[in-house]
């Protein structure tokens, strides 16, 4: 198990390990994805806004795959997934995240 608040290894790329709680669980979703073959967390933003609704996720398709926005109380950070079959990772990772609590959105699609 990944020490709290970082993701390294297996299908997670990239330097950058940290990530928000919200999407900690995301990536564990798209990780669990037979369809993703790499998970590379972004940047963190911290001292946002307090919201006070629930998690949320944005689905992106970019670039053959797919940027995930996630916000939950006063962080956010996006993810970028790479996947053989977006449609299948896009509906695995939407599932989870809806069944995790999450209010679910979905992006404009690259025309790629």
């Amino acid at each position: 198990m990944p020490k709290r608040g970082a993701r390294s290894g297996g299908k997670y790329g990239g330097d950058h390990t940290t990530v928000i709680p919200a999407a900690g669980a995301i990536c564990d979703i798209a990780n669990a994805c037979p369809h993703v073959t790499r998970i590379s967390p972004g940047f963190l933003k911290t001292g946002l806004k307090t919201n006070t609704g629930p998690r949320r996720v944005k689905l992106t398709r970019q670039n053959g795959g797919i940027l995930l926005s996630v916000r939950d109380s006063i962080s956010h950070q996006e993810i970028r997934v790479y996947t053989g079959d977006v449609q299948e990772a896009m509906l695995a990772i939407a599932r989870g995240a809806r069944n995790a609590g999450f209010r679910i959105a979905f992006g404009n699609a690259d025309p790629t």
